[in-house]
């Protein structure tokens, strides 16, 4: 009898825990966006996501986390949606490329190999293959944006080269920048001023990373904003005049460059010294231009396929 009894407990204890598992595992529709579905289970695996590139995030309330997980995954489709139509995701395959990503990746989160990586984002229920598949989306959707608006970029190499010479000098000692970014996108006076206000707020009490997080439009926003080092003659005047009044750990006011406000955290400061090398200086400004106005067309872009995108909430 006791043996009988003995049975039925470790049943009914099986029975309780594989109830329990389905039970958390149940998959809920939560967004259509245009033909492709967001569920529970896609909100949950961007949030540990964003949880493991910015642990600040943790300080801050779920439902406010849940929000920023949905927003992003939502960007996410719509740019899926739009790859899609000129590009085939699954064939992808410059694991060199994937590679260089997550190293700057796992850089920034003091890690030191892959494998660590690895380790890392095991810990958060997160996969590795996860997040190259999210570095082929923003490769793929790079390319898309380069392959539309390349014939649009306009810089003056002969400009830019003049400038170079007549400050030959300044390049000889450097200062290099790492900087944090929230880019928000141009509202009416009091709609920004609002906005503004909140992301101050963010950012006093629970940091500047988890208000990027929180606030910025620019694709940086998942990685807390961060922009990483920057030279200061690959700068415009408008920023490097506002970058020079911080002092380590300050942001910036607002600036309105590109058509969009900015706002700037200085993380460091270093000067560098240096062989002038004109060809290399002026290569690097125009890199630097180049991926600026890249930036601004894919933003643009982004806004108008979302307004033609169907969003419906379930």
């Amino acid at each position: 009898m006791k043996k009988i009894f003995k049975s039925l407990i470790i049943f009914l204890n099986i029975f309780l825990m594989t109830t329990n598992l389905i039970s958390s595992q149940e998959i809920k529709i939560l967004y259509k966006i245009d033909n492709s579905i967001i569920t529970n289970v896609d909100v949950d695996d961007e949030f540990n996501y964003l949880v493991s590139l910015n642990t600040n995030l943790k300080e801050i309330k779920k439902d406010e986390i849940d929000k920023i997980a949905v927003d992003s995954i939502i960007r996410e489709k719509i740019k899926i949606n739009e790859i899609k139509k000129f590009f085939k995701i699954e064939k992808y395959e410059n694991e060199t490329y994937i590679n260089s990503l997550l190293k700057n990746i796992y850089i920034k989160l003091n890690l030191n190999n892959i494998s660590e990586f690895e380790q890392y984002l095991n810990n958060s229920n997160i996969s590795l293959e996860n997040v190259k598949e999210k570095m082929k989306v923003e490769i793929l959707w790079n390319q898309l944006i380069s392959s539309k608006f390349k014939n649009q970029i306009n810089i003056n190499e002969n400009e830019i080269r003049q400038n170079v010479i007549n400050q030959e000098m300044n390049y000889k000692e450097n200062i290099i920048y790492d900087l944090s970014e929230i880019v928000i996108a141009p509202q009416n006076e009091k709609e920004i001023n609002k906005k503004i206000e909140k992301i101050i707020e963010t950012i006093n009490s629970n940091g500047f990373e988890t208000a990027a997080n929180k606030f910025s439009i620019s694709d940086t926003s998942k990685f807390g904003g961060n922009i990483g080092k920057v030279k200061e003659n690959q700068l415009s005047e408008v920023i490097k005049k506002e970058i020079k009044k911080l002092k380590i750990n300050e942001f910036s006011k607002p600036i309105f460059i590109n058509n969009n406000y900015i706002i700037l955290k200085l993380n460091l400061k270093e000067t560098i010294k240096e062989e002038f090398d004109e060809n290399k200086i002026v290569n690097e400004i125009i890199e630097t231009e180049k991926q600026r106005q890249y930036q601004n067309f894919s933003q643009i872009y982004f806004n108008k396929i979302k307004l033609n995108t169907q969003i419906n909430e379930f």
